[in-house]
């Protein structure tokens, strides 16, 4: 009678042992060392990418999402009565046990991977060098086609300073003409479709 080595035992008795302890749908989900707070249902938007910067003594939070879904392409707005576009929320935190809504800037149409404006980026304008040193800059994708750049020193009013995409496009954040990236430029999504 053959045996195997060692060897080749070990990497699937590991695997086995680890899928017994894998959490299963239903299971109670888990924590340590935090707690859950606060939560703030984003006006039924996916959340894809929160970040949470101090600004001005507050703590603001910027959450981009995808693009919609079939069932509701464009959610409501609360605070304008208007059906949006997935694209990027503002919330205060500072009270994390009470985010405040702020604002909704839309992103661009398109469901899921196609749409929104999932990536956020934030950035104080005494960081940057030729830049107004009491500005507060938020930069995004807007979907799949181009970039931009909100001035949101009032995060509650956010003001479109710039779009970056096919064209070429002046910045008022201290920069000159800046070209936009050819598609040929651009990476791939793993598992979007069309590259």
């Amino acid at each position: 009678m053959r045996t195997l080595p060692v060897f080749v035992l070990l990497p699937f008795l590991a695997t086995n042992a680890g899928a017994q302890n894998a959490p299963k749908v239903g299971d109670p989900p888990e924590a340590r060392d935090m707690k859950l707070v606060g939560a703030h249902e984003l006006q039924a938007r996916s959340a894809y990418q929160p970040i949470v910067h101090e600004q001005n003594g507050r703590w603001i939070a910027f959450i981009g999402h995808h693009g919609g879904t079939q069932s509701a392409p464009k959610p409501v707005n609360a605070l304008t009565g208007a059906a949006e576009f997935n694209g990027t929320s503002i919330l205060d935190v500072t009270d994390p046990r009470a985010p405040k809504f702020l604002a909704h800037i839309p992103g661009e149409q398109g469901l899921g991977e196609q749409g929104g404006a999932q990536m956020v980026r934030w950035c104080p304008g005494r960081t940057l060098p030729k830049a107004d040193k009491g500005t507060f800059y938020l930069l995004r994708t807007f979907g799949n086609s181009a970039h931009e750049v909100w001035d949101v020193t009032d995060p509650a009013k956010p003001a479109l300073l710039t779009r970056i995409g096919r064209s070429r496009a002046r910045t008022r954040t201290g920069g000159s003409a800046i070209p936009a990236s050819p598609t040929s430029f651009r990476a791939s999504r793993v598992g979007a479709r069309g590259g």
